[in-house]
């Protein structure tokens, strides 16, 4: 099956001008447009026809989702709700949804027949710079789900906002409030983004907070141990974890040294995971909005395929302050 690529291969031009041209899209010149037309017509090019059913067309989506070393990191939000709203999402067509690994072997096109993906939606990883630069000469539409890269369409959560509450209500909590901050190694992106929204929390609100000092970065799950929180505990009277899962678990480890809590020191997560309900005491959280996201997400690639309307750069969608015993 001839593809755009053939045709791109053929005039020494990316996939990426093949397509404007083929959709005859203005910022192709009608000599170059006559030309490609010309040349898919001498390959046998043949412009797939979308699949129609019931008046709605079918799209191929492929969800890319993070590879994790460490199993507990498909604990911080509910799977069926992000395949479930991503579906919602596509409000004009039904869609066939496709999922794969972002492990380092991922290729968007294994083969010329991945050519058919209609689109792909990145939940929770960054795409590589090769696999930027290759749907970018097919011209195949994308959008990054909680994750933010200049230049490129993104859906996320709005993580200062939500830092900015907790800091608000630990405030309220603690008038002589001294908080750490703890996150694991490999957040990367949302935790250096949470730690700078309550970085900036807190010198705005007058709360003592250095990010140089008083801030921790565990490597793993299993080194967050009751030594290291004792130490920790000694010093503050708060401690706001990046997510649910180190929220958890330090409020496990802190439960062994026998430490009261709230009273003596208070524990925040964030996300709003599957995991918080098993927090005793129940966890205070900021929700991840997932639902929100992936409808979002979804909807601005519909846009993108259907519409062929440019996308917005970045969306933030705020979550909402739950409160739980834990403060």
């Amino acid at each position: 099956m001839i593809t755009i690529t053939d045709i791109a291969e053929a005039l020494g031009i990316s996939a990426a001008t093949v397509s404007r041209a083929l959709n005859n899209s203005r910022l192709v010149g009608p000599e170059l447009t006559e030309s490609i037309k010309a040349t898919g017509v001498e390959l046998g090019y043949k412009k797939r026809v979308i699949r129609r059913h019931r008046g709605r067309a079918i799209l191929s989506i492929k969800l890319i989702l993070p590879h994790h070393e460490e199993p507990e990191r498909a604990l911080f939000y509910d799977f069926a709700s992000l395949i479930e709203n991503i579906r919602l999402g596509f409000r004009e067509c039904a869609i066939n949804l496709l999922c794969e690994t972002a492990s380092t072997k991922f290729r968007p096109f294994p083969h010329k027949k991945g050519g058919d993906t209609s689109g792909f939606i990145f939940a929770f990883n960054r795409p590589s710079p090769a696999t930027l630069l290759e749907l970018n000469e097919v011209g195949t539409p994308f959008v990054v789900l909680n994750r933010q890269i200049p230049g490129i369409p993104c859906v996320a959560s709005e993580n200062a906002q939500g830092m900015a509450d907790i800091a608000a209500h630990l405030l309220e909590r603690k008038a002589d409030l001294k908080p750490a901050y703890i996150a694991l190694e490999g957040m990367d992106q949302v935790g250096e983004e949470r730690l700078d929204g309550f970085a900036a929390a807190c010198a705005s609100l007058g709360i003592g907070f250095d990010p140089q000092n008083d801030a921790y970065r565990f490597e793993n799950i299993i080194s967050i141990t009751s030594e290291r929180m004792l130490a920790i505990s000694s010093n503050y009277n708060a401690v706001v974890c990046a997510n649910d899962i180190v929220g958890t678990v330090v409020l496990e480890e802190l439960d062994r040294l026998g430490i009261p809590i709230p009273s003596q020191i208070a524990v925040t997560g964030f996300d709003d995971s599957p995991v918080r309900r098993l927090s005793r005491p129940l966890l205070t959280t900021v929700s991840m909005p997932i639902a929100d996201l992936a409808r979002t997400a979804a909807t601005q690639l519909e846009t993108q395929i259907i519409q062929r309307k440019d996308p917005q750069e970045i969306i933030r969608i705020p979550g909402m302050l739950l409160v739980g015993e834990s403060t």
